[in-house]
């Protein structure tokens, strides 16, 4: 009985050890690993690709902030589009047809109308991530000002978050008889050098 506390007791407190690191772990800030500002005019009908990653993974962020001007749908897509750099430009192909044809592709689709928008994505898993700003063809020409940021982190922070808040109660219920008893033992054996 007294070997199965102090295995049970000893592998709580290494629980808990671990997930305050975890929780240590998960406060360091992030690290800017790329950067793209920029600003645009749309025509109606056109749209602009802003950002075209592959395998962004659940250590990193993308965080988008656009100033507009004017209407435009901004559209974070699980897909990478190809594409060949001529005479300076990015030619690439898009067409929202297809995004209607493919829903499960849009991660995420809002409307900017007029101000600003900030929005940050953290997948879940290892994934091609396109951000593609567009202009729809009833709307009037708008401006684009955006400001876009890729960052790593040493660990996914919500994840490790996670795990730590749940496993420091299971460490410290683990714990408690075996700090209990090696509390009552050291009591007794001073009572016991005290008597003596």
């Amino acid at each position: 009985m007294k070997r199965g506390i102090n295995i049970l007791g000893r592998g709580g407190t290494t629980l808990i050890a671990i997930s305050l690191a975890l929780l240590l772990v998960s406060l360091i800030p992030q690290v800017r690993t790329f950067q793209a500002k920029g600003t645009e005019f749309l025509s109606p009908g056109e749209d602009r690709l802003v950002f075209n990653q592959l395998n962004i993974t659940p250590h990193q962020e993308v965080q988008l902030t656009v100033t507009v001007e004017g209407k435009v749908t901004v559209y974070l897509l699980e897909k990478s589009l190809e594409y060949r750099i001529f005479n300076g430009t990015i030619d690439y192909w898009f067409n929202v047809t297809d995004l209607q044809e493919n829903p499960d592709q849009i991660i995420w689709e809002d409307e900017v109308e007029n101000g600003e928008y900030t929005r940050s994505y953290n997948p879940s898993r290892v994934m091609n991530a396109t951000i593609i700003v567009y202009n729809q063809p009833d709307s009037e020409e708008a401006y684009l000002q955006y400001d876009l940021e890729l960052r790593n982190a040493l660990a996914p922070k919500e994840k490790a978050q996670n795990i730590a808040y749940w496993a420091v109660p299971i460490g410290v219920i683990m714990a408690t008889p075996w700090i209990l008893i090696g509390w009552k033992q050291r009591k007794r054996n001073s009572a016991n050098r005290l008597g003596t």
